[in-house]
């Protein structure tokens, strides 16, 4: 940019005519704007609804990010346009598309922090704020501006678009300030920094397209060979799907595959899992990733229905525990959030009914939080009394142990329930294996995370059925339900269908447990009957996605777990297998337990 190409003259009349009917429209809302730019008179408008102070700066916050893609298409233009600014006195600014202003490196300070909000709402009339509302490239001259701190400077925003959607991914500002540039023509200087933004997105368009092309590739030559299958690819922002999958799969089933592609887009090792559709019913899904550059991978899905879509209508959705008995309140609450639709639900339903029809013992597996006492507490509901102990309390150590056998044959429960079976020292499994054999009127439900020596001897003496209760990232289709049923019991409450897309999405570490805490924590937010993302505060969104590892850090945790398992959670022998310090040891199992893993 020249410097001649903004120093053309603009009427000083017009200048004061808008300073004479703004500061009207300051003292009577109903002033006439006659005479003012429509755009700016739409502005006006709009800042003082939102309650904008005209004469002192609020200073809203937020954060904001323009991803790295932009940054680095960018930085080079920019600072050509800020060197030119700084000869003028004014300068270049970089704001994320919610508006917030974004301190880049390759730009001068220009006075305001980072985080500072732009928005209309936030602070009147500017030049970002006002592209923002408007969706395209606008200028204001300095008497133009709402807030009076801001009425000595020239503004200039554009918006720089993503090359393969519309969406906006940056607004790049230029401020002049008008004791230094007294005449201004605003078209050209306009017309000028539209032609920097367009550069930037053909930079954009460069840079990514080669990621687009390689998933366009692969996506294209999986389709021609599976035929008339859905098939669909991801690269963690676009989507591409055949008419197959148009045409056979609803819009929530959209949300759960994509849930199971971003999970091998984050480990980069392919997946073939069970899961029950709305669309096409029950299917296996086959998710292969794909390499778009050195630090992205992509994935592609296949949907391989079980049965043929004429066959489906025949097709029963939910297995009751025991049809001939109903299941009490309290069970049928417990249930409630164990349901679901899934291939993996299913499964543990029709063990669970075995295991009541036969009056067997059973072993209850699975991660924290994953429902296993809620099954448990079903299954003893059905079945008449029950008694519940917790090993980790250690209720199962002498002399209270006595105590809990001689309440169990005093009182005779139909189940005895024992928590955290796993915490169990092999002496303790022994002595309760020993005492509760002979006992035939009441059978044994353990709940275990994972199997250690004492559970392989109480599964031996007492005949167990063992049951499996699967993570939520493994049955991600049943996450809208359970999230639903949850909102509606703690006050009847509808989630956003964007809400529900990024609950499905998430990996939730601690499963039930976890899930339950978010969405109640979004209801209880909520003003409205529909609970939307909006709702979530700051810390339950890390939480949505934290529990997600890379690749490496996923066999770091697959090492941690064998070497535990082969040394019986002898700490020091781990430490001494993985050729590590025991306090990194510690450090790390400490890591991986706050992300909320198990070891």
């Amino acid at each position: 940019m020249a410097s001649a190409e903004v120093l053309s003259p603009w009427p000083h009349e017009s200048l004061r005519q808008t300073d004479r009917v703004r500061e009207l429209f300051l003292m009577q809302p109903h002033a006439d704007l006659t005479g003012i730019r429509p755009i700016v008179a739409r502005s006006w408008y709009r800042s003082r609804a939102a309650g904008v102070d005209a004469v002192a700066d609020r200073g809203f916050f937020d954060e904001g990010r323009v991803d790295e893609y932009t940054i680095h298409a960018a930085g080079p233009h920019l600072q050509k346009l800020d060197e030119v600014a700084a000869d003028l006195g004014g300068y270049v600014s970089l704001t994320a598309p919610n508006g917030v202003l974004v301190k880049a490196n390759f730009l001068r300070d220009d006075g305001f922090p980072a985080g500072y909000s732009l928005l209309e709402e936030s602070c009147g009339s500017n030049g970002e704020g006002l592209a923002l509302e408007e969706g395209r490239g606008v200028w204001l001259a300095p008497e133009e501006h709402f807030r009076e701190d801001m009425r000595g400077n020239w503004c200039f925003a554009s918006l720089v678009r993503d090359p393969f959607h519309n969406r906006v991914r940056a607004v790049i500002g230029l401020t002049l300030p008008a004791n230094r540039v007294s005449t201004l023509e605003p078209s050209s200087t306009l017309l000028m920094l539209e032609g920097v933004a367009s550069r930037i997105e053909r930079d954009i368009e460069v840079r990514t397209s080669s990621r687009e092309r390689a998933l366009l590739s692969e996506y294209l030559r999986v389709s021609r060979r599976r035929g008339n299958r859905a098939v669909i690819a991801f690269d963690g922002k676009n989507s591409l799907l055949n008419a197959s999958a148009t045409a056979s799969l609803e819009d929530s089933d959209f949300s759960i595959i994509s849930g199971y592609a971003k999970a091998v887009m984050s480990s980069g090792r392919e997946m073939n899992c069970e899961v029950s559709l709305q669309g096409p019913g029950v299917s296996t899904l086959e998710v292969s990733p794909v390499t778009l550059s050195a630090a992205n991978v992509g994935a592609v899905v296949v949907v391989r229905p079980h049965q043929p879509a004429k066959e489906r209508t025949s097709e029963v959705r939910t297995l009751p525990l025991k049809p001939e008995l109903s299941l009490p309140d309290t069970a049928d609450r417990l249930m409630k959030h164990l349901d679901g639709t899934s291939t993996e639900f299913k499964r543990t339903l029709n063990l669970a009914r075995k295991a009541v029809d036969q009056d067997r013992s059973v072993v209850v597996l699975g991660e924290l939080g994953s429902g296993k006492r809620r099954l448990a507490g079903a299954i003893a509901a059905l079945r008449g009394s029950e008694m519940v102990v917790d090993a980790r309390s250690g209720a199962l150590r002498s002399p209270q142990l006595r105590d809990i056998i001689h309440r169990v044959s005093t009182d005779l429960p139909s189940t005895l329930i024992v928590e955290h079976a796993d915490e169990l020292s092999q002496n303790e499994a022994a002595e309760l294996t020993s005492n509760l054999r002979g006992n035939s009127s009441t059978k044994v439900v353990f709940t275990i995370t994972r199997p250690t020596d004492a559970t392989l001897l109480l599964s031996e003496a007492f005949d167990v059925l063992e049951i499996s209760v699967a993570p939520l990232r493994n049955r991600r289709e049943d996450i809208p339900q359970l999230a639903n049923a949850i909102a509606e019991e703690l006050g009847d409450r509808r989630l956003s269908r964007r809400l529900i897309t990024t609950l499905t999405h998430a990996d939730w570490p601690r499963n039930i447990d976890q899930l339950r805490a978010v969405v109640s924590n979004a209801v209880e937010r909520a003003d409205g009957a529909e609970v939307t993302m909006d709702d979530l505060p700051q810390g339950f969104h890390r939480v949505l996605t934290k529990g997600r590892l890379s690749r490496l850090e996923d066999a770091e945790l697959s090492e941690l777990r064998t070497a535990l398992q082969e040394a019986n959670g002898n700490r020091s022998l781990a430490a001494e297998t993985l050729q590590i310090g025991r306090s990194t040891l510690y450090r790390r199992m400490d890591y991986f337990r706050s992300r909320g893993f198990d070891l």
